[in-house]
């Protein structure tokens, strides 16, 4: 019987924009890599949106289908059968810490995990997150920080083509952070 395969929730507000491309994102690395996840993406508002036209435009320029996505509200049950949720800021983990408190050490900004799992040596992808999330602080999911990825939602194409870069960039750094040795 083969393991079951790692499950990763990427969270976002309303699931139209930075999930949905996140989703595509980390679903491609993880093909590329050959390893075996399922990834899910959901927000806190909408529930069976499509993703945003721009958005859809701009996955297509990368030759990344999302048409077909419906935005979903997120539930506690999602996030604790997930085993990574990543969200794109502070106050998502800080709401999805609420919703699901026993899933709270699986939970991080998609930018702090990637940092955080730089030099993290565990043998597995769940250590891995254990070893990231442990020197977390309460304040470090307070105020603003770098880690968190601006909503794009209404702005410009150049700003969703810029957030569709760093998403690409750092759903690459969150697979191989969690399943390459010696990264």
């Amino acid at each position: 019987m083969s393991p079951a395969p790692f499950r990763i929730l990427v969270m976002c507000t309303a699931n139209v924009c930075r999930s949905p491309m996140t989703e595509a994102f980390v679903r491609r690395a993880a093909d590329a890599l050959g390893v075996d996840v399922v990834v899910d993406s959901a927000g806190f508002l909408s529930q069976d949106e499509e993703a945003t036209p721009v958005v859809v435009e701009i996955m297509g320029e990368r030759g990344i289908d999302i048409s077909g996505h419906r935005s979903r509200i997120v539930t506690a049950e999602m996030a604790h059968q997930a085993d990574l949720v990543v969200a794109m800021e502070r106050r998502h983990v800080r709401d999805l810490a609420l919703l699901a408190p026993e899933a709270v050490a699986r939970i991080d900004t998609l930018g702090g995990l990637v940092e955080r799992l730089q030099g993290v040596t565990a043998e597995s992808p769940a250590g891995r997150i254990a070893a990231a999330t442990a020197p977390r602080l309460a304040g470090d999911m307070l105020g603003r920080g770098d880690d968190e990825i601006d909503d794009p939602y209404g702005k410009s194409k150049k700003v969703n083509r810029e957030t569709a870069g760093r998403l690409a960039e750092l759903s690459d750094a969150l697979i191989a952070g969690l399943f390459q040795s010696g990264v």
